[in-house]
């Protein structure tokens, strides 16, 4: 039998992070990456509540001069949620998956 049909040279998998990769903090990139990436989510967030009409922003007790400083108060969590509408069952279905 050849060799190299039991061992390889070059692992399968990735070899598992020393304590100085996982305690590593983010690089300038990252960081620019991940506020580029926050700022779209607000910036959204509030166009999806511009959108909407004062009745409904009344009912969930926002003011519509409000909307800015709501927003800038969400986690990051909370900026990721998705809205539950007709337009994301819509959006599921033209992907394909069932809403």
């Amino acid at each position: 039998m050849h060799p190299h049909v039991f061992k390889s040279k070059t692992p399968h998998f990735s070899s598992p992070r020393t304590a100085r990769q996982r305690n590593r903090k983010p690089g300038a990139f990252r960081r620019w990456l991940r506020t580029t990436f926050l700022q779209w989510q607000r910036r959204k967030m509030i166009k999806n509540l511009r959108g909407m009409d004062d009745r409904l922003l009344r009912d969930i007790g926002i003011d519509r001069s409000d909307i800015p400083r709501v927003v800038n108060g969400l986690t990051d969590r909370e900026l990721s949620m998705r809205p539950v509408s007709s337009d994301v069952q819509i959006d599921a279905r033209w992907r394909g998956r069932t809403a």
